[in-house]
């Protein structure tokens, strides 16, 4: 009985668990239809490894379920990224912003107009903030700078435009012992009916970044000193060009550098005028005048004398081409190495009107014989410089005498009367 009991009880559980399979199998079903799949995938397993199988797969597939959950943060890392990708936006944004800076702020250097005078070493007047003075005034409608018998160490502009100008009226003096006498960045157009006499240990005038015009007007200009290059007329990076006016310049140099009289690192024109130049050096270059392109005489009376102990010296001076096309020039060079009257470094190029000319002449007299100076002999040896004196000093003697005889007439209806 107990045997039956035991068997009775065993097919009681097997029976119970046959029941329970069905069951389970259709729960599964229900759930996840995949495992079905699985199962399907099975051959030959038993049916406890085939259930396990079919429950153990959902737990498989839970990771995959999972994995979106994974990707989540793969999502949120472009947020968080986002503020990294924008660090080098701001970055290169700042980069131009101080390049604009830096470009603004040159800008505004170079446009911010300026405008003084030095009356000594201490005392400065902002010429564009006290318009009017007792020697000075400035018309910002004509933006011109008058002088009127000023006397003082300096004149400064810089950016003042390219129509800025200085009248001269009465007798002005201005010597500065420690540089330019006048300091202009920009060009610079001088005239007048007045006088100025300029004295700078390194330039009498000089003009930076723009042009020199000398309209008209009295000028003596000195430049004395001892140390580096000195000009009477320093022109950097522009022309000088002189129309008219009297125009006495002086350049010495006691020390080891260069003597300059008039110089222009670009063109350097003379259309007319009465131009008295001297240069001279111990050992560096005298020059009397020159340019550093082009210098073309085209009218005018100009005398140049430059002479030096051991160094170079010329008296007309270009880099490129020396043009000579009408005019009188006296240019005369003395001492150095190989002196020269004139020197052109691509070549010279003067008027048939003054017949032939030694280019290696040390000294030259040139005055055109046709033109507007018919009235002129021409000299009767221009390659040794000789002046022909001869009709002048006649016309001289005939004049002088003319006026004597007329004086007798005069003083003998005196004695008469």
């Amino acid at each position: 009985m107990k045997k039956m009991s035991k068997l009775m009880a065993l097919l009681l559980v097997v029976v119970m668990v046959l029941m329970l399979v069905p069951v389970s199998a259709f729960a599964a079903e229900e759930v996840v239809e995949e495992p079905t799949l699985v199962v399907l995938e099975v051959e030959g397993a038993p049916v406890d490894e085939v259930l396990n199988t079919a429950v153990e797969t959902p737990v498989v597939e839970t990771p995959a379920v999972e994995a979106p959950a994974a990707v989540e943060p793969v999502v949120e890392a472009p947020a968080v990224e986002t503020p990294v990708a924008e660090t080098p936006v701001v970055a290169v944004a700042e980069e131009p912003v101080v390049a604009t800076a830096a470009d603004e702020g040159t800008i505004e250097v170079k446009a911010v107009p300026a405008l003084g005078l030095w009356r000594d070493a201490v005392t400065f007047i902002d010429v564009l903030l006290n318009t009017v003075g007792a020697d000075y005034s400035y018309d910002a409608v004509t933006n011109a700078l008058t002088l009127n018998n000023f006397v003082g160490k300096q004149v400064e502009a810089a950016d003042m435009g390219s129509n800025f100008s200085m009248i001269l009226k009465g007798t002005n003096v201005i010597a500065n012992a420690d540089g330019c006498a006048i300091d202009v960045v920009g060009n610079l157009t001088m005239g007048g009916s007045g006088e100025l006499t300029a004295v700078g240990s390194q330039s009498a005038i000089h003009v930076m970044d723009g042009d020199l015009v000398l309209n008209d007007g009295d000028y003596e200009l000195f430049a004395i000193g001892n140390v580096g290059d000195v000009a009477a007329v320093d022109v950097e990076n522009g022309d000088l060009i002189i129309n008219d006016g009297w125009v006495d310049a002086e350049a010495v140099n006691m020390g080891t550098g260069g003597a300059w009289g008039l110089w222009a690192d670009n063109d350097l024109v003379i259309n007319g005028g009465d131009i008295d130049v001297m240069t001279d050096s111990v050992s560096g270059r005298s020059m009397g005048i020159g340019a550093g392109d082009d210098t073309i005489v085209k009218g005018g009376y100009t005398t140049v004398k430059s002479t030096t102990e051991t160094g170079i010296a010329n008296a007309l001076y270009a880099g490129s081409w020396v043009v000579i096309r009408d005019g009188i020039l006296d240019l005369c060079t003395q001492g150095g190495v190989n002196p020269l009257a004139i020197y052109g470094g691509e070549g010279v190029w003067i008027s048939p009107c003054y017949g032939d000319v030694d280019l290696t002449a040390s000294c030259l007299y040139l005055e055109p014989y046709c033109g507007c100076h018919w009235k002129h002999s021409k000299s009767d040896n221009p390659k040794t410089g000789t002046q022909d004196m001869a009709s002048d000093a006649l016309m001289a003697t005939m004049g002088l005498l003319a006026l004597m005889g007329m004086a007798y007439l005069i003083s003998k209806k005196e004695i008469k009367g």
